[in-house]
């Protein structure tokens, strides 16, 4: 069962005027870096200073560490722009000219800056919900650290700028109980525009928050004093936050199968389910070398796992047979990993940036087949697997979630199956199952070798139709991590 660490944040007056963290533009919702930020100056305001104990900074540090969270965040509207005028802090001038007897260039009237602020308006309940999935076996380790937390979150009292002011919870929620929140849900996925902790950010901003408290310097036995802004902070990685109905995308991770001489090896497509053993098992051996937890390796590297979410929470092996503009060739000369739909797991990528190099090597016999050539940019192969589309054909045969007693609605109902499975949300229009390949260079769907678990389950070829485009990678049924059942695009 996976819990959750949620921290709700009720903001009083209904709106929020944080903006991205370069000043320009309006951010919603917040990033968790600056959630971090002020779960520090609460535990440190005042008197808690003094309570603030390696408990709760062993805490924010295993928080830190943790993947960045989904966000639950009410539904928000601009507010019209607001310009304040603040002091510009050169009384100092006027001040010395008028010591001088003479007129100064400004009078203290005029000594001031605008700054235009761009709210959002908050609907509902205005409270933004971050959450952390907790898994059953890192439960024991991480129940001290989320009851502190939820006990820290209490103390928070603003979040965005000063005026900005909150009341907040933390608390453990069921799946259930998450299921039942009101408000947008946000995912990360790959990008760049909102700012999540990694290793090293808790001290970091440590560090400027004691540079914030004596940020005002005195020399000259008092009589000079300036004031010394902490440097910007820079421990800290991006992601993008999209809508959940926005449409997901998984991170893609492309390499070319290379024969050692700047060419390609190539493999028998019907054998896809073999070279996918094979990536995988150049998967687990960078793991193991990078000293990964062994619990990680072993449920997302390996896929090993009963429970129901373990089956998406894991890598994807696919090798990709090439689909000529012309001809018959299909055979795999690319391979894919995918990760799950909005990962942003700092390990995952650290195996993935490994790879390049690594060798596939046939464990029956011990010989290198082939060697991972990492591939920066997709080609015109690779984009018909993973580029936008209404309308989908499988290049491997799907696999289907159960028997269909020959009974074309029950194969349908058993597509849909399969799709929710894997974690597909949008509607679908259409379906087409047919046992001949749809494209060419592909078999037939019964000529794929299928591990013997699937053997006793119908094999099909299909074409689907989606309400709206949707990202790819596309894979559905029984073995969709070890490249059966995925799909390409028809739309050119």
């Amino acid at each position: 069962m996976t819990r959750w660490l949620c921290i709700e944040v009720h903001f009083l007056a209904g709106r929020y005027h944080g903006k991205a963290d370069d000043g320009r533009a309006a951010q919603w919702p917040p990033n968790p870096h600056r959630l971090l930020q002020a779960l520090i100056a609460a535990g440190n305001l005042g008197f808690r200073r003094t309570e603030f104990s390696d408990a709760k900074k062993e805490a924010l540090r295993w928080l830190e560490r943790r993947p960045a969270p989904e966000i639950v965040a009410p539904h928000e509207c601009a507010a019209s722009a607001l310009r304040l005028y603040v002091p510009n802090n050169d009384l100092d001038k006027v001040a010395r000219a008028w010591a001088a007897g003479k007129e100064p260039e400004k009078q203290p009237n005029e000594l001031r800056t605008d700054k235009d602020l761009r709210p959002h308006r908050l609907d509902s309940d205005a409270t933004v919900r971050f959450l952390w999935p907790i898994e059953d076996f890192e439960w024991p380790a991480a129940h001290p650290h989320a009851e502190i937390l939820c006990g820290e979150a209490a103390h928070l009292h603003a979040l965005g700028l000063g005026i900005d002011l909150v009341a907040a919870r933390g608390r453990i929620l069921a799946g259930a109980e998450k299921a039942s929140l009101l408000g947008e849900v946000w995912i990360p996925e790959e990008g760049i525009g909102w700012r999540v902790t990694i290793e090293g950010s808790l001290d970091e901003l440590l560090l400027r928050h004691e540079d914030q408290q004596s940020r005002l310097q005195f020399a000259g036995g008092g009589r000079k004093s300036w004031v010394t802004a902490p440097a910007p902070p820079s421990v800290y990685d991006e992601v993008r936050y999209v809508r959940r109905v926005a449409g997901r995308r998984r991170p893609v991770h492309l390499f070319s199968l290379d024969n050692g001489n700047d060419g390609f090896r190539s493999f028998d497509p019907r054998s896809t389910m073999e070279v996918a053993a094979w990536l995988r098992h150049a998967a687990h051996q960078r793991a193991k070398t990078l000293g990964l937890n062994p619990a990680f390796v072993e449920r997302f590297v390996c896929g090993h796992g009963e429970d129901e979410s373990a089956k998406n929470d894991r890598f994807s092996y696919v090798p990709l047979p090439t689909l000529p503009a012309k001809g018959r060739d299909g055979r795999i000369r690319r391979a894919m990993l995918a990760a799950p739909f909005g990962s942003v797991n700092l390990a995952a990528r650290d195996v993935v940036r490994s790879l390049s190099g690594a060798p596939l090597v046939d464990e029956k016999t011990g010989e290198i087949v082939a060697e991972l050539c990492a591939e920066p940019f997709p080609d015109t192969i690779t984009n018909r697997y993973i580029r936008k589309s209404r309308q989908w054909g499988t290049v491997t045969p799907l696999v289907l979630p159960g028997r269909d007693d020959y009974r074309s609605a029950k194969a349908h109902a058993l597509v849909l199956k399969a799709l929710s499975q894997a974690g597909y949300t949008t509607p679908v229009s259409e379906i087409h199952l047919q046992r001949e390949p749809v494209f060419s260079g592909a078999e037939m769907a019964g000529a794929y070798r299928v591990p013997a678990y699937l053997k006793s389950f119908p094999r099909t070829h299909a074409v689907i139709t989606f309400d709206q485009e949707i990202w790819g990678p596309v894979a559905i049924g029984g073995g969709r991590h070890i490249g059966l059942g995925i799909f390409a695009n028809l739309g050119g």
